[in-house]
């Protein structure tokens, strides 16, 4: 047998070295926990594993949220990728507010920030403390049609209609007049920029605030030009009256409407006989050309030769259809009787109480418009001196009733417009720190931004 020569070195105890500084040499050492020291350690390590998991769970929930916003705004206004994140952020409260919240009046501060950072872009030279409370800098249409993107300069101008817009809402009407004016009064930005139904909208909103009834006309008349040179198969004459064969939109519908309704309250401030006339004639020939329209459109729509898709730019929705049509309708009544053709006029009002009265409980849009109709009926019944009808047309009236609240039908409006609120209040955490505290108290009202926020402090 052969004898392990080496075998007293495994006997022999492995010596550690000492440490010498001198030398550099570093002495290892074993690390040893009791039986309680890893038990603590793995609590230790459950602990930080939970909150780990909360804080990634509370970055998931508060990056979720913000795209949740962004997202939302962006498909309402679409915004550019040139903004910087700062004006991207500004943007999205500033729609949000105006579209999620309804609350304009807490967006122009909003809206106002954002178009001053732009313009301070373009011009660095713009001093912000010598513009007026709530004036802002208009950024040249040159510089918009020639250095920036079709998107930029299209979500440029939106923002400006939209910020004048909200100024009607806070009181400021020369403000707004003035921001508005500027985009319109402005050749190359009404007509080669901007989307076009929000532009002639603009136009339109221009001439309702307008206090010069001769300006009120010009801006109409400018916004069915416009509408007419984008929208080749709109058929208009000299006198704007819509063509039988012409194509028609919701907005040039709505332009034509106010031009006509513009004719008629000239009438009654005219002393000569000839010009009421002919103003009354003016306004009722459009109004009979726009009924023609609709009633071409109904009459396809109900006979199934013709869908929505022969329309594309009109809402042909039963509601929007018929309502648009009982408007003109009523409007056509108080002409006839300017004109001095009672029967008739009477005639025309009847038949919108007729059309739509039976609609009042589905259709918000009803009631208003058929308090109205039911008004001038009585009277013209007192006028001629028919009470029955009269007491007729006193009782339909007495039974309407007008909301003026909106409901909200969609799941989606409902949840964007909470998650706003609490997010400007409490920030994102509180979307999920709130449905867990009602789980084991009381339910808690989510406040309306005018409870908690100064609607001019940015």
């Amino acid at each position: 047998m052969f004898k392990i020569r080496y075998s007293h070195l495994a006997k022999r105890r492995m010596r550690i070295a000492p440490i010498f500084h001198n030398t550099g040499l570093i002495q290892s050492r074993s690390i040893r926990l009791s039986a309680e020291g890893v038990r603590v350690a793995k609590n230790y390590r459950y602990i930080m594993s939970v909150l780990a998991g909360v804080y990634v769970g509370v970055g998931i929930v508060s990056l979720g949220s913000f795209y949740f916003m962004y997202h939302d705004a962006d498909t309402r206004q679409p915004i550019p990728f040139e903004l910087s994140f700062q004006n991207q952020v500004t943007a999205v409260k500033a729609i949000n507010k105006d579209d999620a919240l309804k609350s304009p009046r807490y967006a122009v501060k909003h809206y106002r920030r954002l178009l001053i950072e732009l313009a301070k872009e373009v011009d660095p030279s713009v001093d912000e403390n010598s513009l007026g409370p709530f004036e802002v800098p208009i950024i040249d249409s040159d510089t918009l049609v020639h250095k920036k993107s079709n998107k930029f300069s299209n979500f440029y101008i939106d923002i400006v209609l939209r910020y004048a817009k909200a100024l009607l809402a806070k009181g400021q009407l020369e403000v707004s007049m003035d921001v508005l004016s500027k985009i319109i009064n402005d050749d190359v930005l009404f007509y080669k920029l901007g989307d076009t139904e929000k532009l002639a909208a603009g136009s339109r909103l221009l001439a309702k605030v307008s206090p010069d009834p001769e300006q009120k006309q010009y801006y109409l008349k400018r916004a069915i030009n416009m509408l007419r040179k984008f929208y080749p198969s709109i058929i208009v004459d000299q006198d704007y009256v819509l063509a039988e064969n012409s194509n028609i939109s919701d907005e040039i519908l709505n332009c034509l409407n106010d031009l006509a309704f513009q004719y008629a309250s000239a009438s009654k401030s005219t002393k000569n006989k000839k010009q009421k006339e002919e103003l009354l004639s003016n306004s009722l020939k459009i109004y009979l050309a726009n009924l023609r329209c609709l009633n071409i459109i109904r009459e396809g729509l109900e006979t199934q030769t013709k869908t929505q898709v022969n329309f594309p730019w009109f809402n042909c929705d039963r509601e929007n259809l018929i309502i648009s049509i009982c408007e003109l309708r009523a409007h056509i009544s108080e002409v006839m009787w300017a004109k001095g053709f009672k029967k008739n006029a009477i005639g025309w009002s009847e038949e919108v109480v007729e059309e739509i009265y039976y609609d009042r409980q589905s259709s918000a849009k009803a009631s208003p418009l058929l308090i109205n109709v039911l008004n001038n009926l009585v009277a013209m019944y007192d006028d001629i001196k028919d009470t029955a009808s009269k007491n007729r047309c006193e009782k339909l009236r007495s039974e309407l009733k007008v909301f003026d609240f909106e409901v909200s039908t969609k799941w989606y409006d409902d949840l964007i417009k909470k998650w706003s609120k609490i997010m400007y209040k409490d920030g994102p955490i509180e979307i999920l720190a709130k449905p867990l505290r009602e789980r084991f108290g009381f339910g808690e009202r989510v406040l309306d931004i005018e409870e908690y926020e100064d609607e001019d402090v940015e």
